[in-house]
């Protein structure tokens, strides 16, 4: 009976997962150039080596500030009663379910040169002509991180929500002061969701594709604006599907990264 239950996820796993990775791997060690060419194009490509350093940093910077701005708030909110939580959790779902390509091209009128940031500057009289922001590592990291931060908040919130309030208790009882029973009592029971929102959050970053194509522009690529130009506009399939495999190969790092730093029991079992 188990087998009949999984043959759905597992013929949806084959049709979308592996039948389309052992192409990527056929065009990128058996491409029109031979074997080997889509590897010996990255190996060789200074542009892709650029590319590849620019989005794990992009990748890394746009999860620390989403950590950063999204546990104070998980915080907050899985400190409120059931009821009113569950109120804080729909403003944080609200812009979650807008479309992300809405959500990008509302930031493009924010920051271009007629927008509303521009404006409010030249009004207030810290500037007297438009400043540019738009095509800036500035306007992707906003565009990131407004559109990531509920799910650093929500992965969380969903930890914290878990966590036996009464050891907080217990150790501002036996004389700890408010800050050293949140460094040695409360944020060392969060660390299994701050690794699990960092990994995810890390991973989603690493396939960004529209926000760094329009804050960005064609200064500020990335490795998904990389394949879509070899693909859409270079025609190479083979360097595309390598590029697409070393992404691939780096997630996979991330993933393995995550389970040794968090066991298993932790990442979904509570934090307990």
């Amino acid at each position: 009976m188990a087998p009949l239950l999984a043959a759905p996820l597992l013929l949806l796993f084959a049709i979308f997962f592996v039948v389309p990775f052992v192409e990527i791997m056929r065009i990128s060690f058996a491409g029109k150039g031979g074997a080997w060419t889509g590897v010996t194009w990255l190996m060789s490509s200074p542009v892709f080596v650029l590319v590849f350093l620019n989005t794990l940093k992009l990748a890394l910077s746009v999860t620390l500030i989403c950590l950063v701005l999204g546990y104070p708030a998980a915080c907050f909110i899985a400190g409120q009663p059931a009821s009113r939580r569950g109120i804080y959790l729909a403003l944080v779902l609200l812009p979650f379910w807008t479309s992300v390509l809405v959500r990008t091209y509302t930031w493009s009128l924010v920051l271009g040169r007629e927008g509303l940031l521009n404006a409010s500057l030249i009004w207030l009289g810290i500037t007297s002509e438009p400043q540019r922001f738009m095509f800036t590592p500035l306007a992707v990291h906003l565009g990131m991180v407004q559109i990531l931060l509920p799910v650093a908040i929500l992965t969380l919130v969903g930890v914290m929500t878990e966590l036996d309030a009464g050891l907080v208790r217990a150790a501002r009882v036996l004389g700890a002061s408010p800050w050293r029973a949140f460094w040695h009592v409360y944020l060392p029971m969060t660390k299994p969701g701050i690794v699990a929102a960092a990994m995810l959050l890390f991973i989603l970053s690493l396939g960004f594709y529209i926000t760094p194509a329009l804050l960005g522009g064609p200064r500020h690529r990335t490795i998904a604006n990389l394949i879509d130009l070899q693909v859409n506009q270079m025609n190479d399939w083979t360097a595309a599907s390598a590029m697409a495999l070393v992404l691939l190969a780096t997630t996979i790092a991330a993933v393995a990264l995550l389970r040794w730093l968090v066991p298993e029991r932790n990442l979904y079992g509570g934090a307990r």
